[in-house]
């Protein structure tokens, strides 16, 4: 189960904390598994990592675990920047179904346009960055 939270600080300050950000607390709720079903505290669970792709940040983000102490099952407390299930930030898809909708041409140009920005975008970073390796 996933939970969505704010993050006040933004994209960046989470990014850099990273395990050290001030998480929610461990909620007190009914555990989402059917055969336990109590009013239980969750307990800290560690962490996972999950990808991230924005025009901010392209990359793995850290993501808070809690489990239920009497059967086992975890909940995540996802950031609200991300979507549950997707990788790409909420402004990208929406690009994707805005041009979905209003394109001039087939579905697969404009899935190879939008996807030949993202590559023409990553391949500018990463020629920056191979080039501040090497001076």
């Amino acid at each position: 189960m996933q939970y969505i939270f704010n993050v006040h600080e933004g994209i960046y300050e989470y990014i850099k904390l990273g395990r050290n950000y001030p998480f929610t607390p461990p909620p007190t709720k009914r555990c989402h598994n059917a055969k336990c079903n109590k009013l239980v505290s969750f307990r800290k669970h560690g962490f996972y990592e999950r990808y991230y792709y924005s025009k901010e940040y392209k990359g793995k983000i850290v993501i808070r675990r809690y489990i239920c102490p009497l059967c086992g099952c975890t909940i995540s407390y996802i950031p609200n920047f991300c979507l549950p299930g997707f990788i790409n930030a909420v402004n990208h898809i929406f690009e994707y179904i805005y041009n979905l909708f209003y394109r001039k041409g087939s579905i697969n140009s404009v899935i190879n346009q939008l996807n030949l920005k993202k590559q023409r975008t990553v391949f500018k970073e990463n020629s920056i960055l191979l080039q501040k390796k090497i001076h």
